[in-house]
C-alpha cells in the first residue's frame, strides 16, 4: 500500500474486464473496499501467462500475439480503462455452482447433475431454457 498499512479483504473471486475491445479474465481477485483504486498485480498476471510490456510511459498486456489491454503512465502508476464484462458474470457463477455440486456428489457426471436439476433437487441451480 506504500505506507505499511493494511486493507481488509472481504471477498475473493474471478472477474472479466472489457478493455480495448478485448475480454480480460482475472482469477482470484481480492475485494478490499477500503482501497480507492483497483490494482492489478503484474506478478499475478505473469503467473497466469500474460506478458507485461512497459515502455516510454505506455503499458501493454498480451497473451501470445493477442493484445488484451493498454494503459498510460501517470506519476508512478499505469492506468487502463476497463469495465466489468457483465455477460460473463452469470456464466462464471453458474460454473462455480456446477463445480460445487459436482464435488459434493462425489464427482457425479454432467448427465446425472442434469437429472437432479430437472427434479429441482439442487439448491442454487437454475433451469436452462
Amino acid at each position: 500500500m506504500g505506507n505499511d498499512g493494511l486493507a481488509q479483504v472481504v471477498g475473493k473471486g474471478d472477474i472479466c474486464l472489457k478493455t480495448n475491445g478485448s475480454i480480460l479474465m482475472l482469477k482470484d481477485v481480492r475485494h478490499a473496499p477500503d482501497i480507492r483504486l483497483n490494482l492489478i498485480s503484474a506478478g499475478k498476471l505473469d503467473d497466469e501467462g500474460y506478458c507485461n510490456t512497459f515502455h516510454e510511459g505506455q503499458w501493454k498486456l498480451t497473451k501470445g500475439s493477442l493484445v488484451l489491454a493498454r494503459g498510460k503512465k501517470s506519476s508512478s502508476l499505469y492506468f487502463m480503462q476497463a469495465s466489468i464484462y457483465k455477460d460473463m458474470v452469470n456464466v462464471m457463477e453458474d460454473d462455480k455452482i456446477t463445480e460445487l455440486w459436482h464435488r459434493r456428489l462425489s464427482h457425479m457426471s454432467e448427465k446425472g447433475l442434469g437429472c437432479l436439476v430437472k427434479k429441482n433437487l439442487l439448491c442454487g441451480f437454475k433451469r436452462a431454457n
